[in-house]
């Protein structure tokens, strides 16, 4: 059970709904409006006793719904009074691990056939949201302990877990979050920068996020179970997201001194490639680089390095530099590297 806000034009209602599998599909039902303020259903005794009103439980037993009173609590949990919610949530129980639908524990087996069946928009948004990563690695290499809130879930209640959790999320981490959630990494595969979306061409992450959005809007399995769906129409599920990205910008960070270790290697297990590509002239790179000529005959790949290094942190696009430059500055590495012995 969960209570899902509902935004309207005159403002928003809340209703109390379940996740229920119908056809092989997780579906939504509702079992009880709440109105404008779901705190109504529920009564303070005295002290820090409270319980629900009658009409609440009348609602579920009509609707066949068995539930324990923990679900119920944990449901209308940010509706309790202050004192009372910070008590319950200091005793609150871990998140209940996956069930079978007679209250049995799932085999190691059947819970990695569940994870497979959650949906990777959902996986990478739910990765960036508990550890505020781009990089979210093979996320079906195994069963993740902080997915399982996910499973046997609606699409209804996925978004309401989500949407809770993304509002918790800084303004500055916005647009890195887009760029994690829809996958907009796969559309600049073998890019240096492709984990640093700040440096990348803003025209082409724009076109991307949209195709993204269009091809999401359309996925069958992300909207199973959504009923009375117009796939001409961007669903409100994603109407948001367009909004986010649009009216947010990607903000410079600190630079990861990891990211230069990974550049290094990489530029080591390439460089032969580069070398032959690389077509700037002798006398550009060095004067790039703010090298001599004098000074380059004497220079080993060490100083060089370091030489580099120095430059790239000043110019690198997540420190406020230009993306063009950095280019252009690794590019006049590259030809110094392949003439030193």
């Amino acid at each position: 059970m969960y209570v899902r806000c509902i935004r309207q034009a005159d403002g928003v209602r809340y209703v109390l709904r379940e996740s229920i599998q119908v056809d092989g599909s997780w579906t939504s039902r509702d079992l009880l409006d709440l109105g404008s303020d779901p705190g109504d259903v529920i009564e303070y005794p005295g002290g820090r006793g409270y319980y629900f009103k009658s009409e609440v439980e009348d609602a579920l037993e009509n609707g066949g719904v068995v539930y324990t009173a923990e679900e119920l609590e944990r449901a209308f949990l940010p509706f309790l009074r202050g004192d009372i919610r910070r008590i319950v949530e200091m005793f609150a129980h871990r998140q209940p691990s996956a069930r079978g639908s007679q209250g049995r524990r799932v085999t190691d087996d059947e819970l990695a056939e569940l994870h497979l069946g959650l949906h990777g928009f959902d996986k990478r948004r739910l990765h960036f949201l508990k550890f505020g990563r781009i990089d979210c690695g093979d996320l079906d290499a195994r069963p993740w302990k902080f997915l399982r809130v996910l499973l046997k879930r609606s699409r209804d209640e996925v978004e309401h877990i989500i949407e809770g959790m993304e509002s918790q999320l800084r303004p500055h981490e916005l647009r890195n979050y887009l760029y994690t959630a829809f996958h907009l990494e796969s559309y600049f595969r073998g890019h240096l920068l492709k984990d640093h979306p700040i440096a990348l061409d803003p025209e082409k992450l724009d076109a991307c996020f949209l195709e993204e959005v269009c091809r999401l809007n359309s996925d069958r399995e992300f909207f199973a179970g959504v009923g009375n769906r117009d796939s001409g129409t961007l669903h409100p599920f994603l109407r948001k997201y367009v909004t986010l990205f649009f009216d947010h910008d990607f903000v410079a960070q600190r630079i990861d001194p990891s990211f230069y270790r990974e550049f290094m290697n990489r530029r080591r297990a390439h460089g032969r490639v580069l070398a032959v590509r690389a077509a700037m002239p002798l006398e550009n790179a060095l004067l790039l680089l703010r090298i001599a000529e004098e000074e380059f005959r004497c220079m080993t790949r060490t100083q060089l390095t370091r030489r580099y290094r120095k430059i790239a942190k000043r110019v690198h696009p997540d420190g406020g530099g230009e993306h063009e430059e950095f280019i252009q500055i690794t590019e006049a590495y590259e030809v110094l590297r392949c003439r030193l012995p």
